[in-house]
């Protein structure tokens, strides 16, 4: 597996982030085509399965263990599709490589592919509400105009702060709200899509495997596991979550952690948080996985920052300490010991 990883060869690749936008090349990868699936099927020995959720189209790239107990479901980051890289005509990208370790642990691993790119992904940058919030959350709630203004200034102490609580605001009311609301904001309309449809993903996937579940989110994918957690309506379908890399925001330094609320229910899963030293994404730092565990004060958390590996691309994706190249299989022992001690409990 190491052979296939150094083969890689891209020195200076651009894409979404900090030095690049959404029209550049995607030069880091691309999403994976029905050649990529044929390639990955030959080369891992992964299944493919296609499911529509609510009209919503999703693959599971799955390599199962007839003896695992336990499966890991990775929720990405970025767009949260899946992006490969072609090495000698096989693909490689973020969590492939997962894949030999995992079954060497006895591990099921299954990778949540939407069907197209999604924004659910960068939650901190959805806004709830175009240029009059106030009007429009009146319009917006199912409630008596004097409750309406209540909730708002409890919640958004004022106007200039519905953008920073906007993932507050859905924690606390997405089952009250109306359904013109995610229509009108695309982004929003995404994150309740696909945290709505993956109640059904999980089901299947826990039948499927009849094992115990472990949600993983890499960078932002994170936070969408932890607005799952925070509403509470699959949590009985999962026994525990496992953060790479999380992130917060871009400009974390200049704003502080102070305000960082990363759950802002109290945790009742056990928590793993596995981080790169050097990851340099701008939006992941150890400083911030490290408050994330101090500020959810549970016994049930781990905390496990590794080194090394391989240092290249562009910091915000996975070909280099991002993505834990080249030390792959440490992140799996990682996650192996935490489900030895933490399935049973």
């Amino acid at each position: 597996m190491t052979a296939r990883l150094l083969d890689l060869d891209i020195v200076n690749p651009r894409g979404w982030g900090e030095w690049g936008l959404p029209e550049d090349p995607v030069e880091h990868g691309h999403q994976v085509t029905d050649n990529d699936i044929e390639n990955l099927k030959k080369h891992y020995g992964v299944k493919i399965s296609h499911h529509t959720i609510n009209n919503n189209k999703y693959k599971l790239i799955s390599l199962l263990h007839k003896d695992a107990t336990d499966t890991v479901v990775s929720i990405l980051g970025g767009d949260s599709k899946y992006y490969v890289i072609d090495s000698n005509n096989i693909p490689n990208g973020l969590i492939m490589p997962f894949f030999e370790y995992c079954i060497a642990k006895k591990l099921n691993l299954i990778i949540i592919d939407p069907d197209h790119p999604l924004e659910h992904a960068w939650p901190s940058r959805m806004s709830l509400f175009p240029d009059d919030p106030l009007d429009f959350y009146n319009s917006s709630i199912n409630a008596t105009k004097d409750l309406k203004r209540k909730i708002w200034f409890k919640n958004f102490n004022i106007q200039k702060k519905w953008f920073t609580n906007a993932r507050e605001f859905y924690i606390q009311h997405h089952a009250r709200i109306k359904k013109d609301l995610f229509l009108k904001n695309k982004i929003l309309f995404e994150i309740h899509t696909f945290i709505t449809d993956i109640e059904k993903m999980l089901e299947y996937i826990k039948n499927l495997t009849n094992s115990q579940l472990w949600l993983m989110g890499h960078c932002s994918g994170a936070n969408i596991i932890s607005m799952i957690h925070d509403i509470n309506q699959y949590n009985h379908l999962y026994r525990g979550i496992i953060f790479l890399n999380p992130w917060w925001k871009l400009r974390w330094r200049e704003i502080g952690l102070d305000e960082m609320k990363y759950f802002l229910t109290t945790m009742t899963k056990p928590l793993l948080i596995v981080q790169h030293a050097e990851d340099p994404c701008g939006g992941t730092h150890p400083e911030i996985a490290k408050k994330i565990i101090n500020d959810t004060n549970s016994s049930s958390t781990r905390y496990s920052e590794l080194n090394g590996g391989i240092d290249q691309g562009c910091p915000h994706f996975s070909v280099g300490y991002h993505g834990f190249r080249g030390i792959e299989h440490k992140v799996i022992d990682e996650i192996n010991n935490f489900i030895l001690d933490y399935g049973k409990i």
